[in-house]
């Protein structure tokens, strides 16, 4: 396909945007499905479910919705679709039991916070953050909520000092966010929201400060004056757990029927993913795309293009789900991979025409796109919405078929410079309208669309070691920088050679360069008879590679990435 012509393609069958068109109701609206314009056939899509088969995607898609242990690194079940589920087509009875537990005191919760409370500021980061900040700005365009949310991920303290610019601490309310109640940057965060709120004379703390977490022995432990701890289950991922708990802060935002409708949005497509036939499954057949534009046809990243102001943060959730769930290098087996997950940007439609559609139409890297869009204005002009969605269908249909020289025309010098190659795979994504159903449904089909790309690959979508080894680096470097900096000033010759300044350290930081960590021991060993503080030593961690056996190979697939 590499060598195939969209224009080709489009010449050759006169019905292939409706053969390779999709309808699917969910959410309470229509969802549009055009995969015409990606780099494929209807006998590519054939063989992409057969592979699909081979593979054993669809029994792994069975295995997780009945609760059996596919996470096999960490040894658990993968539940994020039971937060969501009614009947046993997509959960057992007993999954959906301990939900219901949950959802009781999360809707106790929300109905009993006072009307008092006017603002919530929620701190949490990753999956903590980028979901229930999707959601709630995409629902902010369809109505007022009913307390206004502001979200404080990240540790540098400009985040948390913006979110609380202008807010009285009497009507605050903070949702502390942490699936495992160790995340640094949240804990730094609601530490700072305590003493923000004493310092705005609030004695009852408790009632201004509630927890969501897998590990609620942890949050006594934690020493925070927590008043109400809401609880997830540690089988449900962070990136995944929009449905769970951790959407408390659209809840208070809008009311629980609202949540309720983001949910029953996912849950249709739960439905979808887990009955229809596998040639006629949306969601299947958006995952196998997918991972036939990366692993196949060779395509490192792919650009969402949302045309709806409303949608603007998706492509920052996306990037999460995706390339924490499937940027492994490793299958589940610990065989080395050719390839995984794409690297997943983009920006909200018409801003990004005007930012990095010059590389996507001209660049020599070819960047799959996702264009997403819906026929119902938000705004207050359908002249203009319609103008927005004339752009989005534009563009695609630009990149699909290029235009050449002869169709240029004009000053012949010029011609090449302004001649696009054409054939830029996309997939058209266009809702009736967007609706709070529509954003869970959206949500739910990238979650199935990024578990089937891994399913492929072989992987373990629901693990993420990569973060975890992040996270040891950076306990480390503050020990490291905290036991450099000497108790008392260096008085000798000897002590000013042997004691690591902390400039020194964060040099080698900047230049890329591992400190010598038996230095380090032996100055720490030094001042150790003083400070009666021996520090551990720090091992220097082995490269991946040297983990893996030099004969291992992944089985031949009958589909093979073109060169």
């Amino acid at each position: 396909m590499r060598t195939t012509n969209l224009r080709d393609l489009f010449s050759a069958d006169p019905g292939r945007a409706t053969n390779l068109s999709y309808g699917l109701s969910c959410g309470g609206t229509e969802f549009f499905v055009d995969f015409s314009k990606q780099s494929i056939t209807a006998a590519v899509l054939d063989a992409l479910v057969d592979e699909a088969h081979e593979r054993g995607v669809l029994s792994r898609r069975d295995a997780m919705l009945a609760g059996e242990p596919i996470n096999r690194t960490e040894n658990r079940a993968v539940t994020h679709v039971a937060m969501r589920a009614s009947d046993d087509s997509t959960a057992p009875a007993r999954l959906r039991a301990e939900v219901q537990a949950g959802d009781r005191a999360l809707r106790d919760y929300v109905d009993n916070v006072p009307t008092t409370i006017t603002h919530v500021v929620n701190l949490g980061i990753g999956g903590s953050d980028l979901g229930p900040a999707l959601v709630y700005d995409a629902i902010s365009a369809m109505q007022s909520p009913v307390r206004t949310v502001r979200f404080a991920a990240n540790i540098d303290p400009l985040d948390l000092d913006r979110a609380l610019d202008g807010l009285t601490p009497a009507r605050t309310l903070f949702v502390v966010c942490s699936k495992s109640f160790g995340t640094s940057e949240t804990l730094a965060n609601a530490r700072r929201a305590v003493d923000w709120l004493r310092q705005g004379g609030i004695s009852d703390l408790g009632d201004h400060l509630v927890a969501v977490t897998a590990r609620p022995e942890r949050v006594a432990a934690s020493g925070l004056p927590i008043g109400t701890t809401l609880t997830m289950p540690e089988s449900v991922g962070g990136r995944y757990s929009l449905a769970s708990a951790v959407g408390v802060s659209v809840a208070l935002a809008f009311g629980m029927p609202v949540f309720d409708a983001v949910r029953a949005g996912m849950r249709d497509v739960d439905l979808h993913f887990a009955t229809a036939p596998a040639r006629e499954n949306v969601a299947l057949l958006f995952g196998l795309v997918a991972w036939w534009n990366a692993a196949v046809l060779g395509h490192p990243t792919t650009a969402v293009l949302p045309y709806s102001r409303a949608l603007s943060l998706l492509p920052g959730y996306l990037a999460q789900l995706v390339m924490e769930s499937n940027g492994k290098w490793v299958d589940e087996h610990g065989n080395v991979l050719n390839s995984s997950s794409p690297v997943v940007w983009g920006g909200v439609g018409t801003n990004a025409q005007h930012a990095v559609f010059q590389a996507l139409h001209q660049g020599h890297q070819v960047v799959p796109c996702d264009f997403i869009g819906h026929s119902r204005t938000l705004g207050g002009s359908a002249r203009d919405h319609d103008a927005l969605i004339a752009n989005m269908i534009a563009q695609s249909q630009a990149l699909a078929f290029g235009v050449t020289a002869e169709e240029v025309g004009g000053d012949a010098s010029l011609r090449r410079h302004r001649v696009t190659p054409g054939n830029r795979p996309s997939t058209t994504l266009f809702m009736a309208q967007l609706t709070a159903g529509a954003v869970g449904a959206l949500v739910a089909l990238y979650e199935h669309s990024t578990f089937v790309q891994g399913a492929m690959w072989g992987l373990n979508s629901f693990d993420q070691w990569g973060v975890e080894l992040g996270k040891r680096w950076r306990a480390m470097s503050l020990r490291l920088s905290a036991l450099l900096v000497p108790r008392t000033p260096p008085t000798t010759t000897r002590q000013r050679n042997t004691t690591l300044q902390p400039r020194n350290w964060w040099r080698c930081i900047v230049a890329g360069v591992t400190p010598d960590y038996t230095q380090f021991s032996r100055a720490q060993k030094d001042r150790s008879s003083r400070t009666h503080v021996e520090p551990a030593g720090v091992a220097r961690p082995a490269h991946a590679a040297d983990h893996v056996e030099a004969d291992s190979r992944r089985t031949r697939a009958p589909i093979q990435r073109q060169r």
